[in-house]
């Protein structure tokens, strides 16, 4: 009896510890449910951009399979390679020349423009040697990308040199940092 008792007194205290009712119940389950239901549409987005981005993985594995063999790749790395070298070399001059003039050190304007001409050179050159070339889809995009650079690099490193010329603190400032975000084509 005495078992019994005690039995029946810890279910008294197991179902008086239940405050939830049935329809707070319900609501928690309902609202648990809405949870899960928005994590698997999340998660089937996710599913299908990563499908995508296997997609767009095999189609550039299957065109750098394709163009493995093609002359023109290894020509073009050649002439991306000798442009990069000598754009930051003249770069690097451009750059002692702005440090010399921040710090009021006499200036050759001579030198300074036949640096800005080397520029403009390199990237003729670049542009004539790749003009030279078939390119494939993925060089073509790579190509794109330093011809708008170039663009940039070209109009900032003009301006550049018209600002030391004339001794312009604002525009200098501007075109360097016009120079700088040349880069995000790259």
């Amino acid at each position: 009896m005495k078992l019994r008792l005690s039995a029946l007194t810890l279910l008294l205290l197991a179902a008086g510890c239940q405050n939830s009712s049935p329809e707070a119940e319900l609501s928690e389950k309902e609202e648990y449910k809405s949870e899960l239901e928005g994590l698997l549409q999340t998660e089937k987005v996710r599913n299908q951009q990563l499908t995508l981005h296997l997609e767009n993985l095999d189609t550039q594995i299957v065109n750098f399979e394709r163009d493995r063999d093609n002359p023109n790749i290894e020509k073009y790395v050649g002439i991306v390679t000798d442009y990069a070298d000598d754009l930051t070399a003249q770069l690097n001059q451009l750059n002692e020349y702005i440090t010399q003039y921040r710090n009021d050190e006499q200036l050759n304007t001579g030198d300074i423009v036949k640096t800005r001409d080397d520029i403009q050179e390199t990237v003729e050159t670049y542009n004539n040697a790749v003009g030279e070339l078939e390119l494939t889809e993925v060089l073509d995009r790579e190509h794109s990308n330093i011809v708008l650079a170039n663009e940039e690099i070209t109009e900032a490193v003009n301006q550049i040199a018209d600002a030391m010329a004339s001794e312009d603190d604002d525009l200098l400032n501007e075109s360097i940092e016009r120079l700088q975000q040349a880069t995000e084509y790259l």
